[in-house]
């Protein structure tokens, strides 16, 4: 271990802490108490309750999934077809067989999967190196795949560990104490003392990978899933070689640093900057390691975080829609809600009825070799319900309003983008999702690609989003130069009002502009959302010089459902249960059109409508949107335009409206209803 990390540890450990490490590594007095249990994640005690759980409807896709796979096929591609110098796609594969089979074999003893559970470990052992990241030009660092790694082997020298021999379990020793704790420490200390590292690079033979910049890495990742990955590969090589290598002791120590750090970072309320999905992949590993520690050496690591308020973000962010149950607020990469594995995990943990609802909905058990931590931990007695405190309207982490009408599929969601920069974010500052009657009626479109030299890295940018274009240029944003990273994109939200019939959200998207050298004196965007089916759309923009302006509104169409058309008066999204009718008033006369994303067709057809108010310093734009179930009548709703003053009358619906919105300088506009 290099000079510096050693240091560390004496200078962030004292001799009294050390000491009473050595003494929770020796299980003393802990097991007397009762803190630490056998099995890294589960007992033989346990094994009744488990298969039990496998056979809840829940679990029936994942059950049914794991025993039909095509084991030929898979021992055909761990004998014949893995590339060694492809760690990105095929160690992946061969870690997944490995977790898979091995689980299989514990849970339903089967000698076809226990022989593919060897084999895949045999091949998981060959690899040379198990990440694609070099500190020094040399030495592993192990963000995502080394620490998937180390958990892979923990975890199958724990459950087959009466069916491996003497040479695998020490050949699981020996790669996780020379490889496996060292790669994984190199990463997390990287990140948690930037100053410190030798340089971190790509390892440019191996196949699969997009190559970047990643000489500031240390510092990007430091607050984002990644750190956490690194952790709780860490954490199960500590784990697993407490008391037999010399530095175990080291990497727990960080592993636990790493834990509280990143906890100490969280929003109180529990949202996450990141979005949904990566909340999900950032706390299966956290709750993890939480686990393993629990139950190996009863630290007991609970408390860090509020679990149950984490539960109501995922909630906060889900948005099933038609066909799609795990459909979400998609703001940045984040394209699917929270499946059960963390949420199982909360809701046995503290009795949490909403995340146990959101642990057993529809879709939550996916077909995944880590969904079986999720019958691992669901407790059945912990009652699935919503809880009354789960508000309808918030504000989430970077800055994301959302508005629903219900948690029903029928009911209506409006998610605003506001706020600063962040990992995985997109160039999507003022943009806005609107989901009514089971369908998404304005959409952010689904997996961009992460390398910029990919078509799909067009959908990060501003032009792929229901957001606002000056001359057909979008806000800041970067050319992927050093990944996925935040750009220097801000929005401010000026105002944000409820009630349990409306919302108002007001957002100055200016800074973010300018930054991409537009010459905007103002770039407001002001969303009204009239319960459940009205969302009315006001768009500022002031320049410097006179320039064109378009609102654009991107149409779901992945299922090749999708429809627009445009009139001169506005235009109508129509999907198979719902559709959108849009209405636009302007101050200067405007076009309206429709058109598509400029992608190859192999990459799927992406629709969206566009409103063009031409060249002026001055622009205000009011799209009134109304939503209703397929086959209905979209009402009338009147504009009256006088100055800076708009007045809005008429129905949709069953419901009245009667709006006057006042816009005055760069504030946010004033609003009667």
């Amino acid at each position: 271990m290099p000079k510096t990390r050693r240091v560390f540890l004496q200078s962030t450990f004292s001799l009294a802490a050390l000491f009473a490490l050595r003494r929770l590594l020796a299980h003393e007095p802990l097991a007397e108490m009762g803190l630490i249990q056998p099995g890294l994640l589960f007992s033989k005690a346990d094994l009744p309750r488990i298969r039990a759980t496998l056979q809840r409807p829940e679990f029936a896709d994942f059950w049914q999934w794991a025993n039909t796979v095509d084991l030929d096929a898979e021992r055909r591609f761990l004998n014949d077809e893995l590339n060694p110098h492809n760690l990105i796609a095929d160690l992946q594969r061969a870690q997944s067989i490995l977790l898979r089979c091995a689980f299989m074999h514990a849970v339903a003893p089967d000698p076809r999967q226990l022989a593919l559970a060897r084999l895949a470990l045999r091949r998981v052992l060959d690899y040379p190196r198990w990440d694609w990241f070099l500190e020094g030009g040399r030495h592993t660092v192990s963000l995502i795949r080394g620490a998937v790694s180390c958990i892979a082997l923990a975890l199958a020298a724990d459950w087959l560990a009466g069916d491996l021999s003497a040479d695998e379990q020490a050949e699981i020793t020996r790669r996780m104490g020379d490889e496996g704790g060292p790669s994984c420490y190199r990463a997390v200390f990287g990140m948690t003392h930037h100053d410190k590292v030798a340089g971190w690079t790509m390892d440019h033979t191996n196949e699969g990978v997009t190559f970047v910049d990643v000489s500031h890495w240390p510092a990007i990742l430091d607050q984002t899933n990644i750190r956490i990955t690194a952790t709780s590969g860490l954490a199960a090589a500590a784990v697993h070689l407490r008391d037999r290598h010399p530095d175990a002791a080291a990497w727990l120590a960080l592993a636990q640093d790493s834990l509280k750090r990143y906890a100490s970072r969280l929003p109180a309320d529990g949202s996450f900057e990141e979005g949904v999905g990566y909340w999900d992949f950032s706390f299966t590993h956290y709750v993890f390691s939480v686990e393993i520690m629990q139950r190996a050496l009863g630290i007991d690591g609970r408390h860090l975080v509020n679990y149950p308020a984490m539960a109501r973000y995922a909630l906060a962010m889900a948005m099933p829609t038609a066909g799609n149950p795990t459909d979400c607020i998609n703001i940045g990469d984040a394209y699917s809600a929270s499946d059960g594995i963390p949420l199982a995990w909360i809701a046995r943990e503290f009795r949490d009825p909403t995340a146990q609802s959101l642990a057993t909905s529809p879709g939550a058990i996916r077909s995944q070799w880590n969904s079986a931590w999720a019958a691992i931990w669901f407790d059945p007695t912990v009652p699935a319900a919503l809880s009354a405190d789960v508000p309808l309207d918030r504000l989430c982490a970077p800055g994301i309003v959302v508005s629903r009408s219900g948690w029903q599929l029928p009911d209506g969601v409006v998610a605003f983008r506001s706020g600063g920069p962040n990992n995985h974010e997109h160039a999507d500052r003022n943009s806005v999702i609107f989901k009514a009657h089971g369908e998404r009626l304005l959409h952010d479109p689904f997996h961009a690609d992460y390398s910029p030299y990919k078509p799909k890295w067009l959908l990060r940018q501003t032009e792929a989003h229901t957001a606002v274009l000056i001359a057909g240029r979008g806000h800041i944003y970067h050319h992927g130069e050093e990944g996925t990273n935040a750009s220097t994109a801000t929005a401010t939200l000026q105002a944000h009002r409820f009630t349990a019939g409306w919302m108002l959200a007001t957002s100055d998207a200016t800074d973010a502009y300018r930054r991409a050298g537009l010459p905007v004196l103002l770039v407001q965007r002001t969303l009204l959302y009239l319960k459940p089916d009205t969302l009315i759309i006001a768009d500022r923009v002031r320049l410097t010089e006179p320039q064109p302006v378009q609102a654009r509104f991107q149409v779901f169409n992945d299922d090749k459902c999708g429809r627009v058309k445009a009139d001169g008066h506005g235009f109508v999204i129509t999907r198979p249960a719902a559709t959108m009718q849009a209405r636009v008033h302007a101050a200067a006369q405007q076009q309206v059109s429709t058109g598509q994303l400029e992608l190859p067709p192999a990459e799927g057809i992406y629709p969206y409508a566009e409103i063009v108010s031409p060249a002026a310093r001055e622009h205000t734009l009011l799209t009134i949107c109304t939503a209703a179930p397929a086959g209905a009548v979209h009402g009338t709703i009147a504009v009256a335009h006088e100055g800076d003053r708009w007045t809005l009358s008429g129905n949709h619906l069953k419901a009245k409206i009667a709006v006057t919105l006042v816009f005055t300088g760069h504030d946010e506009p004033y609003v009667t209803l």
